[in-house]
């Protein structure tokens, strides 16, 4: 395969993986959310951080994690492919160990940084069970990014 077919198919990949990984994540943190284990909206979260305010917070917290999504996946991509992991099951193993690893760090560094941080008060307060949502959301990340990586013709 020549270097500009394996771009294509590599950027391709991973835009796939980044937006459907983006999505498993949300949806994994909107159920932990909807059965009351944790409150707390990331999209708005993070929007608000650089607004300072609920204003547009949304929409610039969507097009700030989904351009994340898409990012983290190049960087997962490329390392699966890099290990030669490409292929189901390990490409799906290596994806979610990936995402707890990324989940862990994340969840950290919200708990102990950021919510200190936060510009609007309901966002000050983050408790352990707001991060082990975001652990479970990255970990749902990294396992979508690892099944589209195993798919694709990579």
């Amino acid at each position: 395969m020549n270097l500009s077919m394996f771009l294509v198919k590599y950027l391709g990949t991973s835009l796939v993986a980044g937006v459907l990984g983006g999505a498993a994540m949300e949806f994994v943190m909107w159920l932990i959310a909807r059965a009351g284990l944790a409150k707390g909206d990331m999209i708005l979260a993070l929007g608000s951080l650089l607004t300072k305010s609920r204003e547009n917070a949304y929409r610039v917290g969507l097009v700030i994690h989904a351009t994340a999504a898409v990012g983290f996946a190049l960087v997962y991509a490329l390392l699966l492919v890099r290990l030669g992991y490409t292929h189901l099951p390990l490409s799906l193993m290596l994806g979610l160990g990936v995402g707890v690893l990324h989940g862990l760090l994340v969840s950290l560094m919200l708990v102990w940084v950021v919510a200190d941080r936060h510009p609007l008060e309901e966002f000050k307060e983050a408790d352990l069970l707001v991060g082990l949502s975001h652990f479970a959301g990255h970990a749902a990340y990294g396992a979508v990014v690892g099944l589209v990586v195993g798919l694709s013709p990579l």
